[in-house]
């Protein structure tokens, strides 16, 4: 048994129609080019560098750096591998060698001298 309601076909009519669709906006631009490898940070500072690394649970992982993504650094220490997670890194210490330039190191004044203080 078939009943016909006059609603039904009006309604079928009106969702048939063609609705006008908003215009679409323009995307902006993006400011800055995102380069592939590039995260916005220092790890190009300390990658293939020795270093210590200090993590937020107070142990200190001591080794080269060798390579870093976007969530972890990849650390070799004594020809293992280590994988660390940069959430947990409080601090990285990058180890200078062979005496190094910088004034501020520990141990140099002139001619290795301290000097008083």
């Amino acid at each position: 048994m078939s009943y016909y309601n006059p609603y039904w076909g009006k309604a079928l009519q009106n969702q048939q129609k063609a609705q006008a669709k908003p215009e679409a906006r323009q995307q902006p631009s993006k400011v800055r080019e995102d380069k592939p490898g590039d995260n916005g940070g220092f790890d190009s500072l300390i990658v293939g560098r020795e270093c210590i690394v200090k993590l937020g649970t107070g142990e200190t992982v001591r080794g080269i750096v060798s390579a870093a993504s976007k969530y972890f650094y990849m650390v070799s220490i004594d020809g293992q591998v280590v994988i660390v997670n940069k959430a947990y890194v409080v601090s990285i210490t990058p180890i200078q060698e062979g005496g190094g330039g910088n004034k501020n190191s520990q141990g140099g004044g002139v001619n290795g001298n301290q000097g008083s203080r």
